[in-house]
């Protein structure tokens, strides 16, 4: 018979480099990365390929998940990836996630599976904790069956959070920690997960819902600390504050371990302050066999050099980094409200012609009969930007303009695109552009048209709210 295919969605990351080997024993692994390099290279497991795929573009999501029974999404934006990329990690998180479910459904993908976080019991939930929430209303909003496995840390070789705190207590010999490094949690080995992930793989009707999974055992982030110093072997003095500012904490763990600071205050902030497991199945059948956060902690540590292990992923070649950071592409996108009783193609043409209005008399926007758009300056009489309406790629819900040409655009350097995407039954609309090349140089390009488009839409983003009231 022939197995069933699997695929997923962040597989050259942390947990995903563990994962896809583990499930090539019972599917077929399609294994999505945005480099064409990587995806040009055969996978060093039997069983698993890779397929090229950018998540920020439909079209090619959904291509390449025909012929998936099962979808496994890794995704988390913790960080801008470029100086370029104006939108907080959060909204990237939806569009990507948004994207992903639109093109499960329409392929009638029979189980997304998502690795989220464990939820507070309280209304205090931080950014990162909600923007995990959201995603899993998001893959579930278009009628795809959805388990949601929810940990607090996983501990394992590579992963973000373990190579923070390592690096952190290796080379601080004083660690001030926030008032909530006393909550307690239950952290998880990268084994367990991988585990818990195997069994809920492939039964929709018995997993089918949010599930909050744990290591062996339960400690306080400050004991994880203490932990680390004694397996590092090395004398630390801890001192909890009660007041830190999350900007201090962020400034001191890049200087210290050279992680992005938005990266490392988004970490902080969603320590738990009252968190609390709901048993489940999932649980009871991972739990006799599970590792304790000190074993966890010793895979992630080189026994020689004393220092972390380094990611287990497949590095990109220094020819495909170069190659990604010479195409110095835009991405920008912004969240509005949607007034109720309309859709993305009402926001479409709505904003286009409001923006003629909006910069009037310095800016000029025309529409033809076909959608397609114009934006000219005045003074002097320039077109600016020349936008084409997909309607092959538009439905309701989501509004495709391709950027084909203008003053203020770069030919040939991507396709790039503006997309209005309606989310969460209408509650709303993420504005995007993606993959546009700005024939400005960056640095003149960030203070003055990225300055002036940001400036723009948070009139627009007001217009709208107004209009929703």
């Amino acid at each position: 018979m022939e197995r069933m295919r699997v695929a997923i969605a962040g597989a050259s990351g942390f947990i995903g480099t563990a994962l896809a080997p583990a499930l090539a024993d019972r599917f077929e692994v399609t294994a999505l990365t945005r480099s064409p390099a990587r995806a040009a290279t055969p996978h060093p497991t039997p069983g698993v390929s890779w397929r090229h795929c950018d998540l920020f573009c439909a079209r090619e999501v959904e291509t390449a998940l025909a012929g998936s029974h099962y979808a496994v999404y890794l995704v988390h934006s913790l960080a801008p990836s470029s100086r370029l990329t104006q939108a907080r990690p959060r909204d990237m998180d939806l569009v990507l996630a948004d994207n992903f479910a639109r093109a499960a459904a329409a392929n009638g993908v029979r189980q997304i599976l998502f690795v989220s976080g464990v939820m507070p019991q309280s209304y205090r939930f931080s950014p990162l904790l909600w923007s995990r929430r959201e995603v899993e209303m998001v893959l579930a909003s278009h009628g795809t069956p959805l388990t949601a496995l929810r940990p607090s840390l996983v501990v394992g070789p590579g992963g973000t959070g373990p190579s923070l705190l390592i690096d952190l207590v290796r080379r601080l010999p004083l660690l001030l920690l926030p008032d909530a490094a006393s909550s307690l949690t239950r952290p998880i080995a990268l084994a367990d997960l991988v585990r818990a992930i195997r069994l809920c793989l492939g039964q929709p009707e018995r997993f089918n819902g949010a599930f909050d999974i744990g290591g062996a055992s339960t400690l306080s982030y400050e004991e994880m600390v203490r932990q680390t110093a004694d397996v590092l072997g090395l004398r630390r003095r801890i001192l909890r504050l009660a007041v830190l500012p999350i900007p201090l904490v962020s400034l001191t763990a890049r200087l210290a371990s050279g992680a992005p600071a938005a990266m490392v205050g988004a970490i902080v902030e969603s320590l738990p302050q009252d968190t609390r497991m709901q048993g489940n199945a999932v649980q009871e059948a991972i739990a006799p066999k599970a590792l304790s956060f000190r074993e966890a902690l010793v895979d992630c540590i080189d026994p020689a050099t004393k220092r972390r292990r380094p990611k287990p992923r497949q590095p990109l070649a220094r020819q495909e980094r170069a190659r990604l950071r010479s195409q110095s592409l835009v991405r920008s996108i912004q969240r509005v409200i949607l007034p109720p009783g309309q859709d993305a193609a009402w926001i479409g043409g709505n904003y286009f012609r409001w923006l003629g209005r909006c910069c009037w008399p310095l800016v000029r926007s025309r529409i033809d009969a076909a959608g397609n758009v114009e934006v000219w300056a005045s003074v002097p009489r320039l077109k600016l930007l020349a936008l084409r309406y997909r309607a092959d790629e538009s439905t309701p819900s989501r509004q495709v303009y391709e950027i084909q040409g203008g003053a203020l655009a770069r030919p040939g350097a991507g396709r790039a695109r503006f997309e209005f995407q309606t989310l969460l039954n209408g509650r709303y609309t993420m504005t995007a552009i993606h993959d546009y090349a700005p024939a400005l140089p960056w640095y003149l390009y960030l203070p003055t048209q990225a300055l002036g488009h940001w400036l723009v839409m948070r009139r627009y983003q007001g217009r709208l709210a107004r209009l929703a009231r």
